[in-house]
Order: C-alpha cells, then structure tokens, then sequence
C-alpha cells in the first residue's frame, strides 16, 4: 500500500520532468548514478524521486535515507519535498553525512560511550597542535632550522584534518613515503634527461632527492603524531565533527548488529553531491549498501563541480562505485539546463572540456555533458573586455551595474564573482562612495577589527602593568588613539613631544605617570583636556583590576569606564559596534567557563589568565581561526560581492568576473599553502590536479549566469605592472573586446578612492617645541632608511621616539651581536681555545633577555644561534686581527649634517686599507645590497647602510687608512646551511648619490614633511591617522636591530 496517495497535481508535475529527470525519478530499485551538470534541477529530481518511492511502494518514509553535504541544501530538499508531498516530508530523514552520523551516535550511547564529550573548538585544536610541536626537540624535524617553533602548527591542523576525512593511519603514510622515496632514482624527474654544464644525461639529480627525501621524512613525523592528537583531546574530553564519521564507520564494522539495525532501516539511500565525499564518508556509505546485492542507492553529482582538493581521489570513487555496481546500475545524464542561456552553457563547455580527470573521460563511461538550455531568455550575453588598468576595469564594472539598476534589474540579481575577496576592496569603497547597495559575502572576524583590536590593546596594556608597572609603556600613544576615548590627535603628540624632551633634560616622566597626574598634563596647551579626565581618576583602578576580577567582569568595567560604550550607542550604526563588543565580550565569558572547568594555575591567578586569554587571540589571529560576527541578511537588497568558492549552488540574473588574471587564477605554489608535500599515491595526478580544480572554480563562477556573462581583466595594474591574463579566458574561445573608459569616469574613480585613502597630515607641536626636538638630532642609517621606507614611521619612532617593543627577532639579534662584541674582546689564545667560550658567552646573553621570548621560542633560538655560532667559530679565528669591535660614532657632520652610528667591526687588511664589516640576523636576503645601478634609485637597504658607513667612518676622521671594502656577515643560515658573507661594492659615484641623498632626506626632516606615509596595510603609523584604526598587536623595531646603530 502506498504511503501517499496518488494525486493529480502530484502526477501533473511528474510529467513536467524532462525524459532524462523521468528516466531517474521513475528508476526506484537499484543504484542509479546521475550526472547532473548546473542548472539541471537534481533538487527537484531528488524530491520528485521521494515522492514517486511514497506513491509507488509501501516504504515508510523515515526509510528512505536523503544524504547532502550542507544544512543549507538539506533545507532546500526538505522545502521542495513539502511542496510536492505536503507533511509527509518531514518524516523522510534529510541530513548531512555528519549530522547522520550524530543521530546514530545519541540513538547508540552504549556503542560510542561519548556522552560527556563535547566538540572541539578550532582554538583547543590549535592549543593541542601548540603543545605538541613544544614538547618536540629543537632537532625534530618540525623544528630544526626553524625560528618560529611553530613554524608547522598549520601544515600539522591541517594534514590532521585530511587523515581523519580520508581515513588515514600513520602507517599507510610511513609505507606511501618509504616508497616514494625508494622509487626516486628510477622516477624520470628525478633523472638529468640531457647532458648540463654540471651534470650528464642519466645522472641522479641528487640535491633534489635529497630535498624530497627530507620532505617525506617530516611527513612521516608529522603523521607520527597523530596517535598524540587524538589522546590529547581524548584527555580534554572533545571530538571533532570528523570523529563522527570515524566513530560511526569503526562501529558498524566491529558490531555486526548496530550496522543491520540501519542497512535493514534505510531501503532506499539518495546521495547528492557525490563528487565531494570524502574516503571516510564513501566507506561508510558502502558500509550501508553491503547488506544489498543491488541496492536502491542513488547518487547524484557533477565531477566538473567539485571545487575541493583530490578530485583524482573522488573519480576514484565514482570508478568504483560504476565497477561495483555495473550490473545493475542504471546511469542518467541530465543535460538539459534550466538557469543560462546557450552562449553561456557552450562558453563554459569549451573551458571545462580542457579537463581530463572527468567522469566522461573514464573507462566504461562514455557520455555527452554538453548542456542544452532550455529557458529562452533575452540577453544572452557573453563578453570578454579588456582593460588597460584595474581602475578602469572596476570604474566601468559600477558604471554597468548602476545601469542595470537604472533598468529595473534587482539588486539580488547581479553578483560580482572573483578569486580572492581583496580582488573587490576597491570596488567595495566605490560602490560605497555611490550609495549602491551591495554585500560582500565575506564572514566578518571580530578580531580583525579595529574596534576590538583597540579593546585587546587595552588589555594587553592593563595585563602589561599588572606584571610590572610602566611596562606597557610602548602601547600607550597608539591606545590613546582610539575614538572612544575622544582625545584630539595633536594631544597626543604634544603630551609625546613633552616626555621626549623631559628625558633629554633629566626630569623623565612616563605616560602613565603623566596621564595620573593633573598637575602635569593641566599644564600643557591640550585641546580636549576634559577627555583625560576618566583616563586620570580610573586607570590605576583598571590595572587592580586585573588583579581582582573575572575577565568578563573585567571587560564589562572597561566598557562602562573608557566610554566605549557610549560611544558605541553614537554611532549611527549603532548596531555593528555594539554588536561586535557583545560578541568580544561573550566570547571572553565562554573561554573563562572552560577555564573553570579544567582547574590550572590560570583558575588562581587572574593576570596569568588575562595573559592567557590574549595569547589565545593572538593564537587565532595568527592562523586565520576567526570570531565570527552575526549579520543580518540583506541579499534581497544588495549587489552581491562574493568569491567563487561561495558562490556555488547561487545563480544570478547578471554575473561579473573580473579580475580574471593568472595571478588569482593559476596559483604556483601548488594552490594550497601550509601543506606537507604527500607522495603521488596519496595525492593522485597532484599537479594536473591542481590547475584542472582552478579550472572547475572558474567554470563554477561562470555557471552562476541565467542571461548575461561578463568576464574581464586589464593590461596592467595601477603601479604599472603588466597582468598576464589567465589561461581560463584563453580557453573560453571568446574575442577580446578593448574597453575603453572615457576621461571624466577615470578622474571621477579616482577622485572617489582617493577621497577613500586621502592621508591627512601629521600632528605637528608648536615651533618651539619642535626646534627643541630637533636640536640634537642626528641622523642614522636606521633613521634615513625608516624615512625612505614611510616618513610618517620615521615622525613618530625617530622624531618624538614613542615607545615601542621588542620582538623576539630583535631580541635575538642583539644577544649574537653582544655575544660577538664580548668574543672580540678577548685575547687570542681564549677565542682560540674551543668553540665552548663563544656559545658560553651566547648563552649568557640570550639568559639577560630570555623575558622577551615564548619559553618555547627560546629554546629555539637557542639552538638556532648555538648553530650559527659553532659553524662560525672557525672562521673568526681567520678573520684579520687587527680590528675594533663596535665602534659608536656619533655627531660626525657632512656637509653641517649631523650623522651618527654604530659599526660593528673595523679591520685593517693586508694592504693596510680598512674594512667595514657588519652582522646581520634575520633571513638573508642578498637582494638588499643591491646597488643603485641595479636597484634604482637609491639600491637596497642593506646597501645604502654600508654606502653610510662609509661616509660616517670617512668624515669621523678618526684613520687615516682608507676604506676599502664593506662586507655584510649572516649570523643565520640560507637555505642552503650556510652564513653568507657578502661584500657590497661603493663607488665613488655611489658615495656622492648617498651624500645627496642624505641631504634631501634632512632638508625634508627639517621642513617637516612627514605627509603622506607610505600608505603599506601593515603599517601601524599609517593606519592610525588614516582613520582606520592602528595595527597594535606586536608592534616593535626589528630594523633597530638589524641594522644596529641607535643607542
């Protein structure tokens, strides 16, 4: 007896169907496999095919198994289900693979005994791949030659995650590697294949075998521990949504009974999305079917639509399934198209066609894909422009979306669809600047905003001084810049400009002290003097604070307190702001609850905890793992901005892809970073692969169009750099069209992003003040290049010398130069005796600064500077012994210019001339000391500090030998292992440029022309007084030490 009556309008929309949906829908027993391109209504098929199993045959519907691959497609099916079967629909089981596999979980406690478990957050899956990779040795292979010990943290997230969803032991990836790497002298690109200046044809490549050894190794160490992985969240009592499918398969194969419970359930298994499972969800699927000789199992899928990694794997799947079921198995290929018009549908056809790992192309499945259109519409446009810079391409691009407003398209039906969501900022501020709806559909990070980068700030300062007054001395000036606390900008340099010259005349005042203290600040000309007020009564209270109160509590006090949130409440959308800081704080209140509930050292100590908490964040920041903010929907509203990648399963009346140029299109870097590099067995047709899923993205992103298409790049960027058009458009077969912009467009776009970037100009302090400051001033290296780099850097850092930190890298840098000034100091036969005495001397450095270090990067740096010494040591006993050690030259004038610096090591050579020799940490670049000639205008940083050397030593008229080299000394290993020592050549006619170029640069310091910055996203300096908030995490001077010349 049918579960659902026959109904006319039922059997009316079955005979809407086309031949090929009928063929599926009414094919109920057995596997069924349909092929179903975009546009094709497999949603509809799929509902329909319910519907028909209901009306034909007595299957309950809680029997009939729907799996999909998102909530927001198990929604889609259920409303079309309804629709056709009324409530009935609601009791057919609609789930993804892991939302299934979660159901059988509660329904079988006795089998998985996880009931206390709890998910995992992304963060706890980052803490747990933190501590492992610090409980690993510096010579690990994770972490040997490394600075950063975690430097793997996201490979090792990320090769977990592949491991569990492809059903991985560590064993098979040892036995993978151990055999890739066996076969390497027999694999082709592993052989010289024709005779070369240094090798003969036949030969082993032998450096890259061993680089491909070494990366195979470290694959094998990192899946060793993933055994460590999985027990570290058992201990914390978690799981991840991928342990789901694992738990579920691992049970129905070791208890017979709970896998006949659920094969004799489900009679009939829809699958969609097919080309997207993964190898553990495919074994469980065949897991469910073995019960069954033929079983009524239906899947349906678009292998040129999967988007996602190791497609070779996924036609694996689709072989198999065909070779497992080739009996029985009725095969559909829906091609008729209900979404684009023909142009569309043929355009995209000759793109995807390129492709060669295809359903079409394997073995016993010969069919045609080519996609008739069915819908006749109007338009049909499918265009290439070309343009001769991105500005025009992205004026023109509003200027037709305007238009197709002005013609009563809705907003909802026009997408701008691009590789990467940086493609569109521009457009983004434009369309902003022309009151054009639109929504970029990218997830917003509270964390990334400037708003909460102030409030962790905030508390970075408060934590700071909670540990040690006046130690969070160096995010004072940038805090106080927030909006929140409604303090004028030339304030704050005032206040700056008075501690600067309070230092010089011995009376030194801190900012905390001052902003204390109303007698000193009433004092001086402010212009907002009543917004230091909260500042002046509340700040000591605040760092007790810390001391005193839970951190949410701690945050709730600080809202009130600082003003944030009246100022939030001002705002005229208000809703974002206060929005953002609810969700800051309600995340704040969950992390202290699971703090609470897994007592540490961090349950008794609130600052440790605070501590903590900021490192979490900084954690997150550091891996991309962002704090969602919630947003209401406005789609039916706006032009949407979306990538590729998220417009998948959208369609839309007017489609725009622009930007299509090889730098976003065709990565080189293997398309995905942060990976292991995986032997071929693992990773099947892993090159091919690559380039042919970009393919599959672009073809998807066309495949949204239902009347017209627009793809379109430009010739070059708005620096000036030639784009390479991407292979794809090539592809596609379709003319270019040169696309103009007229004159009055450009002007007026760029009056627009400008207006959007417009850097106003410094605060500067009243003229006596600033004669004051520069009274003493004295230009160095760092100082110049800082200029150079950004003035508005060089106006705060080297002008009012606003505090900064220092970072690790610094830190390090200056424990080996300190340790190499100590060595020089002594006598010939000490430094001679062994190589103990110089890494004595190191250690004894890095001890003096180990609190400016992880406890995990210190041990690191420790290894990597004992190493660096050690292969060193021999070659200072070499080195000329006539020399002076760091040698400070200061107020030694060119031209009436004061210069000052510090050399790290004068020698006298053989021929009685001196040499100018400095050491530098950090990842050696050679290109820095390229010379004017080849780095216009000015060369390399690295060049221009010895060409200033060289003045400098020159002028002190301290020798009368004259300089006649200069060398630049690594104190960190290449990628090749070694310490380069590198001369850099100065001419003569190199010397009079860099004379005249520290004569411009102090004619600008002297006028004061600090406007505009250098205008870099990541400059702190920039941000700050372009109203766009400033970068405060981990600010600090890195080149202070690297080129190591301030005091």
């Amino acid at each position: 007896m049918a579960v659902i009556p026959r109904n006319d309008a039922f059997i009316a929309l079955l005979r809407t169907l086309n031949e090929e949906q009928r063929t599926a829908v009414e094919s109920i027993e057995g596997p069924v496999m349909v092929v179903a391109g975009p546009g094709t209504g497999k949603t509809h098929l799929m509902a329909a095919r319910v519907g028909k199993i209901l009306m034909e045959t007595d299957t309950p519907p809680q029997s009939i198994l729907c799996l999909t691959f998102t909530d927001a497609a198990v929604s889609a099916l259920r409303t079309r289900l309804w629709h056709m079967i009324g409530p009935e629909a609601y009791r057919v089981p609609i789930a993804t693979f892991h939302s299934f596999c979660h159901r059988i979980i509660q329904e079988n406690p006795e089998y998985f005994g996880v009931a206390e478990l709890e998910p995992a957050s992304e963060l706890e899956r980052l803490e747990i791949v933190r501590q492992l990779l610090t409980q690993l040795p510096p010579e690990h292979p994770l972490r040997q030659g490394y600075r950063d010990p975690f430097f793997y943290e996201k490979h090792l997230r990320r090769l977990f995650t592949i491991m569990k969803t492809e059903n991985w032991t560590p064993g098979r990836v040892r036995r993978h590697a151990d055999q890739f790497i066996k076969s390497l002298p027999q694999h082709p690109d592993y052989i010289y294949q024709r005779n070369t200046k240094t090798a003969h044809k036949g030969e082993l490549k032998k450096e890259k075998i061993e680089e491909t050894i070494r990366r195979m190794e470290r694959l094998k160490a990192a899946a060793d521990l993933y055994p460590e992985y999985l027990h570290a969240l058992e201990r914390i009592r978690r799981y991840e949504f991928e342990d789901m499918i694992l738990w579920v398969l691992r049970a129905f194969q070791k208890h017979e009974a709970l896998l006949r419970n659920y094969q004799e359930r489900y009679l009939y298994v829809q699958v969609d999305e097919f080309q997207d499972t993964n190898g553990a969800q495919y074994d469980l699927l065949n897991e469910l079917l073995q019960y069954w000789p033929t079983p009524n199992i239906l899947i349906v899928g678009d292998d040129d639509q999967s988007i996602y990694e190791f497609q070779g794997a996924r036609l694996d799947h689709l072989r198999d399934f065909q070779q497992r079921y080739r009996k029985g198995l009725t095969t559909v290929v829906l091609r008729q198209n209900y979404r684009s018009t023909q142009d569309i549908l043929d355009t995209a056809a000759r793109l995807i066609a390129r492709n060669t790992l295809r359903a079409a192309q394997l073995d016993g499945l010969p069919f045609d894909k080519h996609l008739r259109a069915v819908a006749e519409r109007n338009g049909g446009n499918v265009v290439l422009y070309q343009y001769e810079t991105r500005a025009d391409e992205i004026a023109d691009v509003a200027n037709r979306i305007e238009q197709l407003l002005a013609e009563g398209v809705p907003p909802r039906e026009i997408a701008v669809i691009y590789a990467q969501h940086r493609q569109a900022e521009e457009l983004q501020t434009l369309l902003a600047r022309r009151n054009i709806p639109h929504q970029a559909k990218r997830p917003i990070d509270v964390l990334s905003l400037p708003l909460i980068e102030q409030v962790r700030e905030l508390l970075h300062y408060l934590a700071d001084e909670a540990e040690e007054p006046y130690r969070g001395e160096h995010r004072l000036f940038r805090l106080l810049h927030a909006p929140f606390w409604r303090i004028h900008p030339a304030d704050l340099v005032t206040i700056a400009a008075t501690l600067r010259l309070s230092t010089e005349t011995g009376a030194k005042l801190t900012w905390r002290a001052l902003l204390t203290s109303p007698e000193h600040w009433q004092r001086l000309p402010l212009r907002s003097p009543s917004a230091f007020e909260p500042i002046c009564q509340q700040l000591d209270h605040w760092v007790a604070a810390v001391y005193n109160e839970p951190l949410p509590q701690l945050l709730e006090r600080l809202y009130a307190q600082t003003g944030l949130l009246s100022w939030a409440v001002g705002q005229r959308d208000r809703w974002t702001p206060l929005q953002t800081l609810k969700t800051f704080l309600d995340f704040a209140a969950s992390e202290a609850l699971r703090q609470q509930e897994t007592p540490s050292a961090l349950t008794e100590n609130a600052p440790l905890a605070l501590r903590h908490f900021l490192q979490q964040l900084q954690n997150m920041t550091a891996n991309r793992l962002p704090l969602p903010l919630y947003q209401p929907a406005q789609a039916g509203s706006a032009v949407q901005l979306l990538t590729a990648h998220a417009a998948k399963g959208l369609e839309f009346e007017h489609v725009f892809l622009i930007d299509c140029v090889e730098d976003f299109w065709e990565k080189k870097n293997g398309g995905v970073r942060n990976t292991f590099a995986l032997p071929p067995e693992l990773r099947p047709a892993a090159e091919a692969d690559v380039l042919e899923a970009q393919r599959r993205l672009f073809y998807v992103a066309m495949t949204r169009a239902k009347r017209a298409l627009y793809l379109s790049y430009a010739r070059s960027a708005d620096d000036g750099k030639l784009l390479m058009p991407s292979q794809f458009l090539v592809e596609t077969e379709l003319d270019v069209q040169p696309r103009a912009v007229a004159s009055e467009t450009r002007l007026d776009t760029l009056t627009h992003l400008l207006r959007a970037s417009e850097a106003p100009p410094v605060p500067l302090p009243e003229a006596h003040v600033w004669e004051a400051l520069l009274a003493d001033f004295s230009l160095s290296i760092t100082s110049l290049n800082r200029y150079l780099r950004c003035p508005r850097a060089f106006y705060f850092e080297d002008v009012l010398k606003i505090p900064a930190a220092t970072s690790e890298a610094a830190a390090f840098g200056l424990a080996m130069h300190r340790t190499l000034q100590r060595f020089f100091a002594q006598d010939k036969a000490e430094r001679s005796a062994s190589s103990s005495a110089l890494l004595r001397l190191f250690h004894v450095e890095m001890e003096h600064l180990r609190h400016y270090f992880s406890p995990a990067a210190f041990q690191q740096r420790m290894a990597l500077g004992g190493e660096a010494l050690q292969h060193l040591w021999e070659e200072l006993l070499e080195w000329p012994q006539r020399a002076i050690a760091e040698r400070r030259l200061d107020r030694v004038h060119l031209n009436g210019i004061p210069l000052s610096g510090v050399v790290d090591r004068i020698e006298w050579l053989p021929d009685g001339s001196l040499a100018i020799v400095d050491f530098k940490t950090g990842t050696p670049d050679v290109s820095k000391t390229a010379s004017p000639a080849e780095q216009p205008p000015y060369g390399g940083e690295y060049w221009r500090q010895m060409a200033f050397y060289r003045i400098l030593v020159e002028n002190a008229r301290l020798f009368v030998e004259p300089v006649r080299q200069t060398v630049i000394q690594w104190l960190e290993f290449d990628r090749h292992r070694k310490l380069p020592r590198v001369r850099v050549d100065v001419s003569p006619e190199d010397l009079r440029l860099m004379e005249q170029l520290v004569g411009q640069t102090w004619e600008n310091i002297r006028a004061a022309r600090f406007t505009p910055g250098c205008q870099r996203r990541d400059c702190p300096w920039c941000r700050l007084y372009d109203g766009q908030a400033a970068v405060l995490e981990g600010f600090s001077r890195e080149e202070d030490i690297s080129l190591d010349d301030s005091a």
